[in-house]
C-alpha cells in the first residue's frame, strides 16, 4: 500500500523558516498514517532537516535501520553540496561570484555550468516563461529580506532593464558572461535538481523504496507512494492526491513566498516580462520523469497563465499536470486524471 505524503507550504521569509519547520513537519506528520504496518519487513526510517529555505524530508521502507540512516546521511549532505553550489547568498559560491563578475568572463564549474545549459533550453523551450535570469527582481521585491514589499515604479523599471536570459551569454569551456547587471537565481530550478542528486544517491545505497520531499518538490526511488497536493487556499485540505511511482512531482504556488497589502496578494513567482508576479494561477503541478524538469516547467506554467499553460502541458511528453486558476477551477490533463483524485 502506498503511503501519502503532504506537500508542505512554505515560508514567506527567512525569519520564518525555523518555525515554519516545526509546523510543518507537524503538518506532514498528520498525512502519514494511512499505511498499514505489516512487521520488521515494513520498517520505515524518517529524517528531515532545514536546507535551501525549506524543510527536507527523506523516507526509507522496507531496509536495516542502520544501512537507511547511512543513506539518508549521505543524501542529506548531497543536498547541502547543491544548496552551497547554487547559493546566491553564500559568499564565494559560484553563482555569488558570477553575480558580482560585473560583466567579465566566469569560469563556472562543470556541474553549475550543465544546469545553466539546461536552463537555456527550458528558456527557449518555454517560450522565456522560465528564466534564472531573475535576481534583480527578487531583490527589489526584497523576497530575500525579512521585508518584502511592493517596489516603486522607477527601482522596479530598474531592476526589470537588468533581469532576463537576454543578458546571459553561455560560452564554451563552462564560461559565462553575465550582460548589463545581470545575475542568476535558481530558485524555480534547484530544488528539484536537489531531490534528483539526493535520490541518486539512496539509489547507490541499495535503497529499495525511498522519497525525497524538497518543500513540495518530491521524487521517490521504488515502492507506490501517493502524494497530497496542497490546495492554495485551504490548508487542510487537499487539492489532489497523485499516485507516483517512477515519476516526479511538484508544485509552484502563490501561498508558497507571498505577502498582501490592500487585499492584493504579491508572491514570489515573478512574470520575466513584466517584472511582476505572474497573476492568472494559484497553484501549478507538474508530473515528469525527474524532478528537475518537474520544478522548473510548475514555475513556467504558472508564468504562462491557465490558457497557454495547460496547452503546453498536453504537447509534452512524459509531462502531465495541474492548474488550479485565480478562481479556483482545476484544469487537469488526462494523463494527470490517470494517476491522481480529486
Amino acid at each position: 500500500m502506498g503511503k501519502e505524503v503532504m506537500q508542505p507550504r512554505r515560508s514567506t521569509t527567512r525569519r520564518a523558516i525555523m518555525l515554519a519547520a516545526y509546523l510543518v513537519v507537524v503538518f506532514i506528520i498528520s498525512f502519514i498514517v494511512v499505511r498499514e504496518w505489516g512487521g520488521p519487513a515494513d520498517e520505515e526510517r524518517v529524517r528531515t532537516q532545514i536546507a535551501m529555505g525549506t524543510v527536507i524530508e527523506m523516507q526509507i521502507r522496507g531496509m536495516d535501520v542502520e544501512a537507511a540512516d547511512r543513506a539518508m546521511t549521505a543524501a542529506f549532505a548531497e543536498v547541502r553540496r547543491v544548496d552551497t553550489l547554487f547559493s546566491t547568498y553564500l559568499r564565494n559560491s559560484p553563482v555569488w561570484r558570477a553575480n558580482r563578475s560585473g560583466g567579465d568572463v566566469v569560469t563556472l564549474p562543470d556541474e553549475v555550468y550543465a544546469l545553466l545549459r539546461r536552463c537555456d533550453t527550458l528558456y527557449r523551450n518555454t517560450g522565456g516563461a522560465f528564466d534564472v535570469a531573475i535576481e534583480p527582481l527578487v531583490q527589489v521585491w526584497g523576497f530575500d529580506d525579512d521585508a518584502p514589499a511592493i517596489p516603486d515604479a522607477q527601482r522596479l523599471t530598474e531592476a526589470l532593464s537588468r533581469s532576463g536570459w537576454r543578458h546571459v551569454e553561455i560560452l564554451d569551456s563552462a564560461r559565462v558572461r553575465l550582460n548589463g547587471g545581470a545575475a542568476l537565481n535558481f530558485g524555480a530550478i534547484a530544488k528539484g535538481y536537489a531531490v534528483d542528486r539526493a535520490v541518486a544517491v539512496l539509489a547507490a545505497h541499495d535503497v529499495r523504496e525511498g522519497l525525497v520531499n524538497a518543500g513540495g518538490e518530491i521524487r521517490s526511488v521504488g515502492g507506490t507512494w501517493t502524494i497530497g497536493v496542497q490546495h492554495p487556499r485551504e490548508e487542510r485540505r487537499l487539492a489532489a492526491s497523485v499516485r507516483i511511482d517512477s515519476r516526479s512531482i511538484a508544485t509552484s504556488g502563490d501561498y508558497e513566498q507571498f505577502f498582501e497589502e490592500d487585499g492584493k496578494r504579491y508572491h514570489h513567482i515573478f512574470d520575466p516580462a513584466s517584472g511582476k508576479p505572474a497573476s492568472g494561477c494559484r497553484s501549478v503541478t507538474v508530473l515528469a520523469p525527474d524532478n528537475t524538469t518537474a520544478d522548473a516547467l510548475a514555475t513556467a506554467v504558472f508564468v504562462m497563465g491557465p490558457a497557454k499553460g495547460m496547452e503546453f502541458l498536453t504537447q509534452q511528453k512524459h509531462i502531465d499536470g495541474m492548474i488550479i486558476d485565480d478562481r479556483g477551477a482545476v484544469y487537469t490533463t488526462p494523463g494527470f486524471d490517470k494517476h491522481s483524485s480529486r
